[in-house]
Order: C-alpha cells, then sequence, then structure tokens
C-alpha cells in the first residue's frame, strides 16, 4: 500500500496507516525517498538484534535536503563550520562503544545524584512562574522549558544560554522526517547550527583550563583507556546529548499532563501515592513513544514471510513501544458532556500543594514530523489555591 511519512496527514495522526501495514504490508516501501517501512514488533526486534546486517550507520531518508534555491547558500554557511562526525546516534562498534564508554562516566549512579536536584530546581522554578488563574500554554510553560533548562544546567551551561539551548536544538531536528521547509527556515537552521557549534567549542576550551562539576568537564577529561575526545566529536556529541536530553522530554511531559487531564481520578491517586510515579512516567513513556522510529541501513531488504520487496539501502520503523492498540484498556478516557476534562498538573515536590488544570477540547496538532511526534501546544485553564502558588513538575 502507499505511504508517505512526509504528507501532513500521516504526521498528525499515523496510526491507523501504522495499523494496516501491520495487517498487510509489515516491509512496505516509501516511494522517492529511498527507504523501507518495518512495522511489526517481529520484524524491528529482528533488525534491532542484528546491528552486523542492519547498520546504524545511515542517512538515506532520515532528513529532508535544501531546496535547490538555497542549496549552495546553505552548503557555504555548513563549510564555516566543523565536519560531521555521527556521535552515538549514527554509529555502529566499534566506535559507537568508545562514545559509550566516555559518556557512561558522567552518567554513573552519583552523577545521576547530583542531577536529580537540577530537575527539581527547574521545576521548581517554573512552577513559580505559573498564574494563580489563566490560561497557559502547557508546552510553552511547562514541557519545553523543563527539559531545555535541566539539560543546561547538567552541562554547565550559563542560564542565559536557555533560549539558545532551544534554538540549537530545534535546528538539529528541523529536517529529521519532517515535512519540506522553506527556504530562509533553511538558512535559519544552517545559522543556528554554526552558531552551535562555535560557542560550544569555546565552552569547550574553558572546560580544559578550568574544570567544574558538570558535564562538559566530565566529557573533555581524557579517559584512562580511550584518551580525549577532539573538538569535533565533542560538538557533535554534546549536540545530541542536548537533543536527547529536550525533545522526547518534552512529548512525554506533555503527554503525561493531558492524559492526567482525562483522568483525575489516576492524579488524585498520584497525589495520594506518590510511590506509583515511577510506575506512570514508564506507562506514560509507551504510550506517548516519543521516537516514532529509528533507522537501519543494509545490503538486504528487511525480511518478512512472503515479501518480495528489493534490496534496500535503508529501513525505518515506528517504535516497538507501540502495541497494536493505540491505547490500552486502562488508559482509555472519556470527557464530560461539554468536552472538557479536569486535570491536575504535577506538583513541584511531594508536600507542595497541586495546581488544577482544565485541557481545552478539541484538534491538538502535532508536530511535522514522522520521528519525533509530540503535540504542538496543550492549552490548559490554571486553577491555583489562594493559600500557595500554582505547582507543576
Amino acid at each position: 500500500m502507499p505511504v508517505d511519512p512526509y504528507a501532513v496527514a500521516f504526521q498528525q495522526d499515523p496510526h491507523p496507516v501504522y495499523a494496516a501495514l501491520r495487517a498487510s504490508a509489515p516491509v512496505a516501501q516509501v516511494a522517492d525517498h529511498g527507504f523501507w517501512m518495518v512495522t511489526t514488533m517481529a520484524l524491528v526486534r529482528e533488525v534491532l538484534r542484528d546491528p552486523e546486517t542492519y547498520s546504524n550507520a545511515v542517512h538515506t531518508g532520515r532528513r529532508t535536503a535544501p531546496p535547490p534555491e538555497v542549496a549552495d547558500e546553505v552548503a557555504a554557511i555548513r563549510a564555516e563550520g566543523l565536519p560531521y562526525l555521527p556521535a552515538l546516534g549514527l554509529n555502529d562498534p566499534p566506535a559507537h562503544t568508545r562514545y559509550r564508554k566516555l559518556v557512561a562516566r558522567a552518567f554513573t549512579a552519583r552523577s545521576l545524584r547530583w542531577m536529580e536536584p537540577q530537575v527539581v530546581a527547574a521545576a521548581g522554578e517554573l512552577a513559580a512562574a505559573l498564574p494563580q488563574h489563566g490560561t497557559v500554554d502547557a508546552v510553552a510553560s511547562l514541557a519545553r522549558p523543563l527539559p531545555i533548562w535541566t539539560i543546561s544546567r547538567i552541562l554547565g551551561l550559563p542560564d542565559s544560554w536557555r533560549d539558545d539551548v532551544a534554538r540549537w536544538s530545534d535546528a538539529a531536528t528541523a529536517s529529521l522526517g519532517a515535512s519540506a521547509m522553506p527556504p530562509e527556515r533553511w538558512l535559519q537552521v544552517a545559522r543556528d547550527d554554526l552558531d552551535y557549534q562555535q560557542r560550544i567549542v569555546e565552552e569547550l576550551g574553558r572546560r580544559r583550563e578550568q574544570p567544574a562539576d558538570d558535564l562538559l568537564s566530565s566529557l573533555v577529561a581524557p579517559h584512562p583507556e580511550e584518551g580525549a575526545l577532539t573538538d569535533v566529536e565533542l560538538v557533535w556529541l554534546v549536540r545530541e546529548l542536548v537533543v536527547a536530553g529536550n525533545e522526547t522530554t518534552t512529548t512525554l511531559v506533555t503527554d503525561l499532563v493531558l492524559r492526567l487531564s482525562e483522568r483525575p481520578d489516576e492524579w488524585a491517586r498520584l497525589r495520594d501515592d506518590p510511590s506509583r510515579v515511577a510506575a506512570v512516567v514508564e506507562e506514560g513513556l509507551r504510550l506517548a513513544s516519543p521516537a516514532q522510529g529509528m533507522f537501519r541501513g543494509s545490503p538486504a531488504r528487511p525480511r518478512s514471510p512472503g515479501s518480495t520487496c528489493p534490496r534496500a539501502r535503508s529501513s525505518s520503523w515506528p517504535s516497538a513501544r507501540r502495541t497494536a492498540t493505540r491505547r490500552s484498556s486502562r488508559t482509555r478516557t472519556s470527557s464530560g458532556p461539554d468536552g472538557r476534562t479536569s486535570a491536575s498538573t504535577w506538583p513541584s515536590d511531594r508536600a507542595s500543594t497541586p495546581a488544577w488544570a482544565t485541557s481545552w477540547p478539541g484538534r491538538r496538532p502535532r508536530l511535522c514530523c514522522f520521528v519525533l511526534r509530540g503535540i504542538a501546544h496543550l492549552p490548559v485553564a490554571v486553577h491555583g489555591r489562594a493559600s500557595s502558588p500554582p505547582a507543576l513538575t
């Protein structure tokens, strides 16, 4: 069956197409884009568990290309920066193993304990900034800035760079599985990416001269076995960490706010029993599936029983976290007669007083991307308690 993951209709609601593909064409060619989509759990597992056959070092189909009218100008801007060097996201062993070793030093149990207060502090600041009453966009007020602020502090970047970090992250993902961008956006993305490279190189130099208690300092320090990473390696590795540290978290937090707004009974249970938080987040991650697909390259076609597709250079598939149905039975919800549902937002800590919010009904536009898929905007009406400021985490 024909499938176009770059079409707006698909990006807004791909699940009916995924269901049809699983039923009738589990290995489907994406015409004119040079890759195939693999959609069943068994085949996805086969591909992911066989890195020798299905390589992670693939570029075909992942990103759209700049239009001809600005292609030369985009190329000229890129030439001012560093050559692209795949890090964790697009590498196979042994290069991937080396990167993992170097990054793992910064994510020990001790380091994670140090990072947790950074998340709590960022959540508290955002909660304090919420109005007692009124309508806010949950994405702009909470879900987007929370991971941006957090990853910035973990890396050791100045708070004044928060807007820059968001801009750099947007530039890094702008063409990833996305619809066509206008020419002026391509130029801005290229400039933002160059700005990121130049600023981070300067910051890396400062960390070598004056190490601090942050992630950048850990990354520039030489590894006893693997040696030190170069600036080129570090620039692209840090960019991956910036994107991984905020894009998926934004989608997850937004989706959780929406789902809990549809189930005020679940929010009440969570508030009364905070030990359930980990389970709720894990289930929310499965349902939201912020990263909707991955790419692998292979000299051979992805196999399926009875499939007759030709040899393929690359393939993509929806995240294996998605089950055959869009929601599990215990997460189905219904709205009231007026189409609105009551909800609470996260408390900034276990002892704080929650704010109460109502999500507005209607269609919620998604990001124009089939790889990173999330809610673009989520208006909520905030109802704070007079005795304390509204709180969200």
